[in-house]
């Protein structure tokens, strides 16, 4: 597929010129576990113990979506501008997209998954989606589509390149890292399908070796006896290639002694050629520094035998969500990690999605007060043919309040748009195309009337989206880059 890429986008002569790139080696230790291959292995969690009490706090006020006629003045008073939002891609995808390979790295909107899940639908209808990747977020709230089931016990910590010197230093392929820093800790997985059958007799354990050599797991599958591993002293990116005499439904890691830095799963190709191949490596309050700070050479090692011809990379919520946000420092970050993608990835074309509109919800008593008192200077300036010099003082010195209100109800709607202005513009820079969420939704403003459609598109916090929400914006993003589909 990729020569069609090259036809229909063209690309920029940095994409050729990326800095060569040497990922570390890794050879896999192969294990063999005997299985029966139940297929109604069920996955039992165990139970949590009581959580610790927590001081109690005074309820917070109620809040509410701001009135219609308040988001209005407020545009009115911004002087937002729809055209300053950044374009909608012109260029075109060839109409059959099978035997797509493509990757989703980004924030919380990627990790809820509605997003791909309505491109598959959407792109191989008749046909079961691959996935060749299962990350280490597994089990985070907020992370869907990876597996089916996952059960933690024990300490367990989770670890981001953007935010974890040692997440950084040895990222996984999602760039998050699961770490059991003492024994004891287990990790149990469900892998299989959303139909419950179980298709896989082969897979890739990924993690980090540390150098210490004092590292061993135990390993069950599907409930049956454990198979003790001692993992390989080298330090770096490590695997077990396990193998079993029959498709596997659940798989439990144990940690018998040592540390333990789980990278992910790598499941095995296929025989025949996907429909269409997705993996997603999102995580919730990633940010793109995440490929900035990242050991390039450890992250490719992960992809040495996977290419994609399109990676959707969809950050920037987090990181205007920064009381410190600078566009010039979030342009020269970005530059960077785009800069640091194509190393990884140097023929792989590439969609920088910005972040959607964001609201702000008002407290209701407030909400209450405003409009009452609107509806009641409403009513005098009806029945006053003549403002007297008062009412004029007055009017001046609401034009502060006004202004107040605009940068409140707008403040993160305003510094979204300039996130979408800088993808676009870095984007080009590096070969790749932008599409902003935002843009989509109708620019600055416009997560107040998706919240109010019926059915809601925008979720209660006026930051992320409900499913019938992904997957209207899912929807525009095919239209926009020419497909589509029934």
């Amino acid at each position: 597929m990729r020569f069609l890429f090259l036809f229909l986008w063209g690309w920029s002569q940095l994409a050729w010129s990326a800095e060569a790139l040497t990922p570390l080696r890794i050879e896999p230790r192969a294990i063999q576990i005997r299985n029966a291959g139940a297929p109604d292995v069920a996955l039992l969690c165990p139970r949590k113990g009581p959580s610790s009490a927590r001081p109690s706090t005074p309820p917070p006020e109620p809040t509410e979506i701001p009135d219609e006629d308040e988001v209005a003045s407020a545009l009115e008073d911004a002087r937002v501008a729809s055209g300053l939002q950044p374009a909608r891609p012109a260029a075109a995808w060839p109409s059959n997209p099978r035997g797509w390979r493509i990757a989703v790295w980004g924030d919380s909107h990627m990790a809820a998954a509605f997003f791909s899940d309505q491109l598959q639908r959407k792109l191989a209808p008749a046909d079961a989606p691959v996935s060749r990747f299962v990350h280490a977020g597994v089990g985070h709230g907020g992370v869907r589509g990876l597996v089916r089931k996952t059960c933690l016990s024990g300490e367990w910590a989770r670890e981001m390149a953007y935010a974890h010197a040692d997440a950084a230093s040895a990222p996984g392929p999602g760039m998050t890292s699961l770490v059991a820093k003492r024994p004891g800790a287990t990790l149990a997985l469900d892998l299989r399908d959303p139909q419950g059958q179980a298709r896989h007799t082969s897979l890739q354990l990924l993690y980090h070796g540390d150098g210490a050599g004092n590292t061993q797991l135990a390993i069950s599958v599907d409930g049956e006896a454990e198979t003790l591993v001692s993992l390989d002293p080298q330090a770096g990116p490590g695997a077990l290639a396990l193998q079993t005499t029959a498709p596997l439904s659940t798989l439990k890691i144990r940690v018998v002694e040592g540390a333990f830095r789980f990278q992910g799963l790598k499941l095995s190709e296929t025989p025949a050629p996907a429909a269409l191949h997705m993996d997603l490596f999102a995580y919730p309050g990633a940010t793109a520094a995440g490929w900035v700070r990242s050991d390039l050479s450890y992250l490719a090692s992960w992809f040495s035998d996977q290419s994609y011809d399109l990676a959707l990379m969809a950050f920037g919520t987090n990181e205007g969500n920064d009381p410190r946000f600078n566009e010039t420092a979030y342009r020269d970050m970005l530059t960077a990690a785009l800069g640091h993608f194509r190393q990884v990835f140097p023929q792989t074309q590439c969609v920088l999605i910005g972040p959607g509109d964001r609201g702000i919800r008002v407290v209701k008593s407030k909400a209450a007060k405003a409009r009452k008192k609107q509806a009641v200077q409403s009513k005098l300036s009806k029945n006053t043919p003549h403002k007297n010099a008062q009412s004029n003082k007055s009017d001046k010195s609401s034009k502060p309040d006004k202004a107040a209100n605009a940068n409140k109800l707008l403040k993160f709607g305003r510094i979204h748009q300039q996130i979408g202005q800088i993808q676009a513009e870095v984007a080009a820079v590096h070969g790749c195309s932008a599409w902003s969420m935002q843009t989509a939704m109708g620019g600055v403003g416009s997560a107040y009337p998706w919240a109010r459609k019926n059915p809601p598109l925008m979720a209660p916090d006026l930051l992320h989206f409900t499913p019938a929400g992904y997957r209207e914006l899912a929807n525009i993003f095919l239209a926009d880059f020419g497909l589509n589909p029934p």
